[in-house]
């Protein structure tokens, strides 16, 4: 078993996750995107995207776990927003249930957008479905499909980019972003879950040690690491927030 495994920390974190998907297994619980929204439009309000986040943190907190990015990281990638501004265009690669899309569009002007991209096509219609319940449908495209397809046809430059899909896909993305042109001069990459622990967790799937390796061996990169806790709970976690400049 692996040291990080048995720090308290993250042990109760893992036991928490082990008897959840046992349970699952034995009750046979539902597509957990599809289970998000009911329990979105059964206890939030609508048009009230704090009301729609409020209940998913709840769901994710009381009844099974979430891997949206939290009420703690989210408060990290909000700061982040607010340092470049309000009138921003987002793009977000991992929609998941749109907890993050629903948060950033929140805190942007009605010429501020986020265009999310989500390889599961149960999770994008959900999310989707969930944006339109918050009332920030004209605020945040979610487009279905893989991201190494999609990136080449994007003709957005974008002031902020989320990565926060599968971890190992990092370092492919953001180059693909990069040659694409899509970045600005003091564009912004937050990068979601590159602690050791997602990685011991996840696998191959959790890597992210090429990514942060790119990153912070890249001149046109300023980095900085913020060790944090993984979402909705006190295991360790960190966030790697990325400054592009063509300066260089």
């Amino acid at each position: 078993m692996k040291l990080i495994f048995l720090k308290p920390q993250n042990l109760k974190f893992i036991l928490r996750i082990f008897v959840e998907n046992f349970f699952s297994k034995i009750f046979k619980r539902g597509e957990i995107s599809g289970e998000v929204k009911k329990y979105v439009f059964e206890n939030a309000i609508r048009n009230n995207p704090d009301s729609v986040l409020k209940a998913m943190d709840n769901f994710a907190k009381n009844r099974r776990f979430l891997m949206n990015i939290g009420d703690i990281k989210g408060s990290l990638l909000i700061n982040q927003l607010k340092k470049i501004g309000s009138d921003l265009t987002i793009l977000e690669l991992g929609c998941f249930c749109g907890y993050s899309a629903i948060l950033m569009a929140k805190n942007l002007t009605k010429f501020g957008k986020v265009v999310s991209l989500e390889v599961n096509k149960t999770y994008a219609r959900n999310a989707l479905e969930i944006i339109k319940y918050a009332g920030l449908e004209d605020k945040i495209i979610v487009i279905e499909g893989s991201s190494e397809k999609i990136i080449g046809t994007l003709r957005y430059r974008f002031d902020l980019v989320l990565l926060d899909h599968w971890k190992n896909l990092y370092k492919r993305d953001l180059i693909a972003i990069e040659k694409r042109g899509l970045l600005k001069n003091g564009s912004i990459i937050f990068a979601d879950n590159v602690g050791k622990l997602i990685s011991a967790l996840a696998g191959e799937r959790g890597y992210s040690n090429d990514y942060l390796d790119y990153v912070r061996n890249n001149n046109n990169y300023t980095n900085i690491n913020i060790k944090t806790y993984l979402e909705y709970s006190m295991a360790e976690d960190e966030v790697e927030i990325s400054t592009y400049s063509l300066d260089y």
